[in-house]
């Protein structure tokens, strides 16, 4: 069953719920109403029966409306023996509570009773000194009047209940158009793969941002597939120049070591190009490494959690100190950040990695945490070369090695991980001025607690 038609019967159920509930109580009022009218017009003929001094109406053999339907009551007395000493007609069936009115012990009483298939309203009231007097008149026109009113408003719910199920059924057609068509959107973009096909949808309503929701899926879909092309793309093109490398040495190699009599190569030769090989392997090696961190999901590594900034960075610093000989100089002040801990930690160890290599032997590597008003920085300095004002923003691209650092080992990844980490939390990298020479590094996190 569809949804539309599953909202249209909702809706006829609905509505027929509530008209039942209100036929009901319509009814149940208009009975009571009735009887109501009744009991007050039993009343009114006690009151003018009392006032005659006892004249009753004489009995009458006159056929009206049925047996028991006289034109307007039947009246009957009953002594307090139960004997019936008057009646205008037929004789009403007497119950334990009139003889309680006859006797005194009850001072008047109501009743429905039924006499040769007719249904009776009685009203029962002490009379003195006979016994009691009963009044009564047939419940025929009420009943035939809630039966009419029961019939109507049948007949009312019956047209109510399928005009709002057609109803139901079109409003339901002309509301989950939109949801038609982002199911349409979403089964083309499965069967294409064509990602730039936004809905155009101006709502201001829930739909409105379910299709906002869904274009910004595509959005991010989109950059998603066009991240890893590129990234596949780059990353192929970086692995084929050592590959290329390897290749040829290693043949050269192989030709070599197959051809005993000639002297293709000497001994220092040999061993150049295995030192060529030993690099472009450690090269390869690095490089897959950056790119499995920049190909692995955030969410794989684990939940953000609670971590101070400053031990962090210690503990990067002090792993650097015990590998390498440069000497550091840390200044690091308590910051809570809730971040992915071992990708926060990576970028860290880069920003490191990238001033040791460039650093000049016994200069020192200045790192620093420090909170500002609503972010933890960290900043790492060195004393090279330096970075141009014109490659500040090219230097956090992936891949992108400047010319002087083409002999340096590297992958060209290092500092785009360390963007790529910043962004992944809400913060920033960028390379800041710096008094002298040198280049600083800076890495922004937001605070915890003030993200």
């Amino acid at each position: 069953m569809s949804f539309r038609t599953r909202l249209g019967l909702l809706v006829a159920a609905s509505v027929a719920v509530g008209v039942l509930a209100v036929s009901g109580v319509a009814l149940w009022i208009a009975r009571a109403e009735a009887r109501s009218a009744l009991d007050r017009k039993l009343d009114d003929r006690v009151a003018v029966l009392v006032a005659s001094g006892g004249r009753l109406p004489e009995r009458r053999g006159v056929q009206f409306f049925g047996r028991f339907v006289p034109r307007d009551v039947l009246v009957q007395i009953v002594a307090p023996n139960g004997a019936v000493v008057y009646a205008s007609d037929e004789v009403l069936p007497v119950a334990p509570a009139d003889l309680a009115v006859a006797n005194g012990r009850a001072r008047r009483h109501r009743t429905d009773v039924s006499a040769d298939g007719v249904r009776l309203r009685v009203l029962t009231v002490p009379v003195a000194p006979v016994g009691a007097l009963m009044v009564a008149s047939p419940l025929d026109e009420v009943d035939a009047n809630v039966a009419g009113l029961r019939n109507a408003l049948a007949v009312v719910a019956a047209i109510g209940v399928a005009g709002a199920g057609l109803l139901g059924f079109l409003v339901a057609g002309r509301a989950i158009r939109p949801v038609r068509r982002l199911t349409d959107a979403a089964r083309n973009v499965a069967q294409t793969q064509d990602l730039d096909q936004p809905i155009e949808l101006e709502r201001d309503d829930e739909l409105g941002e379910l299709a906002r929701s869904f274009n910004a899926m595509l959005e991010a879909l989109a950059q998603s597939r066009a991240q890893q092309h590129r990234l596949v793309t780059d990353a192929g093109h970086e692995l084929r120049t050592p590959l290329t490398s390897i290749r040829t040495n290693i043949e050269l190699l192989v030709r070599a070591e197959a051809d005993e009599t000639s002297a293709i190569l000497d001994a220092d030769e040999r061993r150049r190009m295995l030192d060529d090989v030993q690099f472009e392997l450690d090269q390869l090696t690095e490089l897959t490494a950056e790119l499995v961190d920049l190909a692995t999901d955030r969410r794989a590594q684990g939940e953000p959690e609670p971590v101070d900034l400053a031990e962090l960075a210690a503990s990067v610093v002090d792993r650097h100190r015990r590998r390498t000989e440069t000497d550091f100089v840390t200044a690091l002040e308590p910051c809570e950040v809730v971040v992915n801990t071992a990708l926060v930690e990576r970028a860290i160890g880069n920003l490191v990695d990238n001033a040791v290599k460039w650093s000049p032997h016994g200069e020192p590597i200045e790192v620093s945490v420090a909170p500002t008003d609503r972010e933890a920085r960290v900043r790492v300095r060195d004393r090279g070369p330096g970075i141009p004002a014109a490659l500040r923003e090219t230097v956090f691209e992936r891949f992108y090695r400047a010319p002087e650092a083409r002999s340096q080992p590297g992958s060209g990844l290092g500092l785009s991980i360390v963007d790529y980490v910043a962004r992944s939390h809400d913060g920033s990298a960028a390379v800041i001025d710096t008094d002298g020479p040198g280049a600083t590094v800076e890495l922004r996190l937001p605070l915890a607690g003030r993200g």
